[in-house]
C-alpha cells in the first residue's frame, strides 16, 4: 500500500512539464498513452505532496499553441533515495480542439502513399484475459476501416491471416457506453520475438462489416474526443475452410448474447 501525504491547504502553483516532440504521429501516441492510461507511476529523485497540480505541455512543429494535459499527484512513497509518485491525468478535447485537429492535419501531411488513410497512433490496452493468462493486447494505430495490435505474453496464441480477433468495445461517454462488438480480420502478421521470456507479434487487419454505431465510435476515438474506453478481446477464431480451400472472405460474423451489432 502506498502511504499518502497530507495535502497543504493553500492551493500551490502548477507545475509545468514541458515536452517536444519530433512529428505529430509522435506526440499523438504519447497523449494516447497519458489518456488510455490514465494514471503513470512517476520516478525521480525528489517527491511532490499528494494533490499537487501538474500540467504536461506538448509542443511539435504543427502546432501553434501546444496541447495541454493536467495531472495530478494521487499518490506518493520514498523509497530510500528514490521517490515514487502516481499521476492522474485530465484532459476535455473540447477546450483544445482547435489544437487536435491541427495535430491530426499534421499526421495526414505525414501519411505516404500507397496508404490511403491515415492510421493515428494509439496505445490502448485492451482486457485479454479471456483468451489466455498473462496476455497482453495493444492497439497500436488504427484507422476508420483497420487497426494494428501488438501481442506479448509467454506464450502467444495462433494468430495467422485470416483468422478474426473478436472484441467488445464500451465507451466512457454519455450515449457510448453500451457494449458493441468489433471484429478484426488479421490481414498480415509479423515476425514473433522473444526477449526476457517474453514473445512479442504485431498483427494487423480490417474491421469486418462495422455498424455504424461503431463507425461513430472510432471516428470519435481517431479524434481524441474518447478516452479510456474499455476495449476487450474476447475470442480469437481461425481461419474457416470453404470449398475453395482456407479463405476468410465472406465468413459470417459471430453474433454473442449481450453484443449489439
Amino acid at each position: 500500500m502506498i502511504d499518502r501525504v497530507p495535502t497543504s491547504l493553500i492551493p500551490a502553483p502548477a507545475i509545468r512539464l514541458h515536452a517536444w516532440y519530433r512529428s505529430a504521429g509522435s506526440l499523438l501516441r504519447e497523449l494516447s498513452r497519458a489518456l488510455n492510461q490514465g494514471q503513470t507511476l512517476l520516478r525521480a529523485d525528489s517527491g511532490l505532496p499528494v494533490g499537487t497540480h501538474l500540467v504536461l505541455v506538448m509542443s511539435t512543429d504543427c502546432l501553434t499553441e501546444p496541447i495541454e494535459v493536467q495531472g495530478t499527484v494521487t499518490s506518493y512513497q520514498a523509497r530510500g533515495d528514490r521517490h515514487e509518485m502516481t499521476l492522474r491525468y485530465d484532459f476535455d478535447p473540447g477546450r483544445q480542439r482547435g489544437r487536435l485537429d491541427e495535430a491530426l492535419a499534421g499526421l495526414r501531411a505525414q501519411t505516404r502513399r500507397p496508404r490511403r488513410t491515415t492510421r493515428v497512433p494509439l496505445t490502448l490496452s485492451t482486457d485479454s484475459a479471456a483468451l489466455a493468462r498473462g496476455l497482453e493486447v495493444t492497439v497500436i494505430d488504427a484507422s476508420g476501416s483497420g487497426a494494428r495490435l501488438r501481442v506479448a505474453g509467454e506464450r502467444l496464441p495462433a494468430i495467422v491471416r485470416g483468422s478474426r480477433l473478436v472484441m467488445r468495445h464500451q465507451g466512457h461517454r454519455p450515449g457510448m457506453r453500451r457494449p458493441l462488438r468489433l471484429v478484426l480480420e488479421v490481414r498480415w502478421t509479423g515476425a514473433r520475438r522473444r526477449s526476457g521470456g517474453r514473445s512479442t507479434q504485431v498483427v494487423g487487419g480490417r474491421f469486418v462489416e462495422p455498424s455504424e454505431s461503431l463507425r461513430k465510435r472510432l471516428r470519435a476515438l481517431l479524434r481524441f474526443e474518447e478516452a479510456r474506453p474499455q476495449v476487450r478481446l474476447i475470442a480469437l477464431e481461425p481461419p474457416r475452410a470453404t470449398a475453395r480451400g482456407s479463405s476468410s472472405k465472406g465468413l459470417p460474423t459471430v453474433r454473442r448474447r449481450g453484443l449489439k451489432r
